[in-house]
């Protein structure tokens, strides 16, 4: 996708499917489409290269080389080479939050995996994640390896973060959780993590997943994120958006669509 001046690639890492009750209140009949032959809905395990000016951006770091069905990881260093880039090519790092499947190829082998890369994320998820009584399973081992290379810079508020590419806090689906946007011209593309985890929830913002972990707030994130992706211009997508496919927000007979 070619935004202005500024080129964003999706780089998957894998594949996975979801639940029907993963969003329990979202209108299912109404969107079956979405849905493959045992009822479940197929996600990607995204990542986006963000190329801006002399700069490699990676937004997210997937589910790494692993596999616990329904999920599979492993596909983001081959299609990072597609795209002509290297790990050690990777200037910076944003994740959108510390979850799992967006976190997995951070470190390998107990080294970084990028080996240049500043690393951001909103500093609320360090709450959640790290300082938290019980912390992450997954995401502590990978920030204790991190901290020491003094290249984690947290996100307090939103920011520019390089020529063209803000970040937005969207909290809700964890306490820190950021959104990317690309700019360049006239054009913006909204890079949402896991804002939203399906289109259809641009009918209804309150239609939220089982994994927010306060679904009120993350209704307001994206009552917000959608009034801004109605502007002309602009483009959406999120991680785990079926074939990482870019589409814009429409209105027609009073509520919204992505197309």
């Amino acid at each position: 996708m070619q935004i202005g001046e500024i080129e964003v690639v999706p780089v998957n890492d894998g594949e996975g499917k979801l639940p029907m009750s993963y969003i329990p209140s979202l209108d299912w009949k109404a969107h079956v489409q979405l849905l493959d032959s045992e009822g479940n809905f197929p996600i990607a395990l995204g990542c986006f290269l963000i190329k801006t000016g002399d700069k490699n951006i990676l937004v997210d770091a997937g589910l790494g080389p692993v596999s616990f069905p329904p999920f599979r990881g492993g596909d983001l260093p081959g299609n990072l080479a597609k795209a002509g880039v290297t790990p050690g090519d990777i200037d910076m790092v944003i994740i959108t939050h510390l979850h799992v499947d967006h976190i997995g190829w951070l470190v390998q082998n107990e080294q970084p995996y990028f080996p240049k890369a500043t690393i951001r994320f909103g500093e609320r998820d360090l709450d959640q994640f790290i300082r938290a009584e019980n912390p992450d399973q997954f995401a502590k081992p990978v920030i204790d390896i991190l901290n020491p290379t003094g290249r984690i810079e947290t996100v307090h508020g939103d920011d520019a973060v390089a020529p063209g590419v803000n970040v937005l806090q969207t909290p809700g689906h964890t306490l820190g959780h950021v959104s990317v946007v690309v700019s360049s011209g006239d054009q913006r593309a909204f890079l949402l993590g896991d804002a939203m985890a399906c289109p259809a929830q641009l009918e209804n913002a309150e239609w939220a997943a089982m994994s927010d972990i306060d679904p009120k707030l993350s209704s307001r994130s994206r009552e917000a994120l959608y009034k801004e992706m109605e502007s002309p211009g602009s483009v959406a997508v999120a991680s785990h958006f079926p074939d990482l496919a870019f589409g814009r927000v429409l209105r027609g007979q009073g509520k919204r669509y992505f197309r």
